[in-house]
């Protein structure tokens, strides 16, 4: 029998049961609630309240902002305009007191100049008469060897040599001793000097005059080998100049020998003598152009030069070499360069009122130095002269030493370049405390009557609003330029 078909179910009350909610649920992958809490009435209005005071603050507020942006940037444009005000005084003041520290003037002057073709001819004396030139001279030495291998034997007779100084205390003039001039030591030996020198008088303070000298013994032999000492002059016996004129050494003369000793080839004697002749004349060049004890304000020509040679005895060893040695002296004339100038200028420029002024390329210039023959020389007495030996005059002696003469004749040729000079430090004492609308008269004739040498000037004085030059010369700094 069929049974009715809902009759088996049973329906029950859901009273009792708790529903278990899902927390949240997922929408568009963003977890949502699924049940918004509904916040009790009472406590929206308490927000609500507390809401509503804080924005009407903030309404206030929005409405004061424009007022107080303004003038917040009205104040900071105040502000950097006085930051700025105080700079610039600042700055002015400072330049100001820059100015006045470092107050002074600057001239600048360009001299005259002028460039002409010299060919002149002079005279020029070591004690110069009548308007001659003046000259300096300078005496270098120098010694080389060299070892050559040795031949044989041969039987020598050498005399012992070396060096001695002169001194002159008789008198200011320079003392003339000639050739084979005798010098005794305190040994009674006997010495003489191969070349004619002249010993320089005594210097401004009163100290006496000297030279170098090379002697040799009268006689061969080691019994002339002796240390240092001191000489006189038997010539001066019983005249004012024998105490007052002497020699002294100050190291051995040595050499003296009588004997067999190894023998050089001749052929290779020359040649190396020759070599050591090359080689010394080199050495003495260079040590004349860079010699700090030149007298400042002289040049020193090539064509000036003077050479002197002297083989000096050989030295045997022990061994199986011989050594030549070889002595060498420069002997060099110096011209002052003003005065120089001023001779070729005189001869040279026809309009020249002997102002000073200056060669700017002596080193251009060729120039020819010869000696001037004249009478013959005072002998000291005819047993100077040595044995066999002729008396000496100027004439003889200068011919094979030139640098002996006393007065030689100068050739100049070149192209010179002439710059006149002026006193600084005067023309800086001429300008102080001037007034500068003195620049407004003209050089020659006006303003610089007593500078003829000066062509143009240019002139600074700082601060530039001041009206004179400086009181003081030395703020006043003056350069000189010269034009191309």
């Amino acid at each position: 029998m069929k049974k009715p078909p809902l009759q088996d179910v049973i329906v029950r009350s859901h009273e009792g049961r708790r529903s278990v909610r899902p927390s949240t649920q997922f929408v568009n992958d963003e977890p949502r609630s699924f049940r918004s809490p509904e916040p009790p009435i009472e406590r929206e209005r308490d927000y609500e309240q507390n809401i509503e005071p804080q924005t009407h603050f903030r309404s206030q507020e929005t409405t004061s902002s424009p007022r107080r942006s303004e003038y917040s940037v009205h104040k900071t444009n105040k502000r950097w305009l006085y930051i700025a005000l105080g700079i610039g005084v600042v700055v002015v003041l400072s330049s100001i007191a820059l100015s006045l520290l470092f107050a002074g003037a600057t001239v600048t002057v360009f001299p005259k100049q002028d460039t002409i073709v010299v060919n002149a001819t002079f005279t020029a004396e070591k004690d110069p008469k009548n308007g001659a030139l003046p000259i300096e001279q300078i005496v270098l030495e120098r010694t080389a060897t060299r070892a050559v291998a040795a031949l044989g034997e041969e039987s020598v007779e050498e005399r012992a040599f070396g060096n001695i100084t002169i001194y002159n205390e008789y008198s200011d003039t320079p003392q003339r001793l000639i050739k084979n001039t005798r010098f005794q030591s305190s040994g009674n030996l006997i010495y003489r000097i191969r070349e004619s020198v002249e010993i320089p008088g005594k210097n401004t303070d009163g100290s006496p005059g000297s030279i170098e000298v090379k002697v040799f013994a009268e006689e061969p032999g080691d019994s002339y080998n002796i240390g240092p000492d001191t000489f006189t002059i038997p010539g001066f016996a019983g005249l004012p100049q024998e105490e007052k004129v002497y020699a002294k050494s100050s190291a051995d003369l040595s050499g003296g020998f009588v004997g067999v000793r190894r023998s050089v080839n001749e052929t290779e004697r020359t040649e190396t003598l020759k070599q050591l002749e090359t080689q010394l004349r080199d050495e003495l060049l260079a040590a004349a152009f860079t010699n700090s004890d030149n007298p400042e304000g002289y040049h020193l020509f090539k064509e000036s030069i003077f050479f002197e040679f002297n083989a000096l005895p050989d030295v045997t060893a022990d061994t199986d070499q011989v050594t030549l040695s070889l002595s060498g002296k420069l002997h060099g004339i110096l011209f002052p360069e003003d005065e120089f100038a001023k001779r070729v200028a005189q001869v040279t420029l026809s309009t020249y009122n002997d102002s000073p002024l200056r060669i700017d390329n002596l080193e251009d210039f060729t120039v020819s130095v010869s000696p001037e023959v004249s009478e013959p020389a005072e002998i000291l007495q005819e047993e100077e002269v040595g044995i066999g030996e002729a008396v000496e005059s100027v004439e003889t002696g200068t011919a094979d030493q030139p640098w002996l003469a006393s007065t030689f004749k100068v050739s100049v040729q070149g192209k010179a370049h002439f710059i006149w000079e002026f006193d600084e430090k005067s023309l800086a004492e001429y300008f102080a405390g001037k007034d500068k609308d003195i620049l407004q008269m003209p050089l020659q004739g006006g303003m610089l009557e007593g500078y003829p040498g000066i062509d143009r000037l240019e002139v600074s004085i700082r601060p530039f609003w001041k009206g004179s030059f400086p009181e003081s010369a030395e703020d006043i700094l003056i350069i000189t330029e010269l034009d191309d």
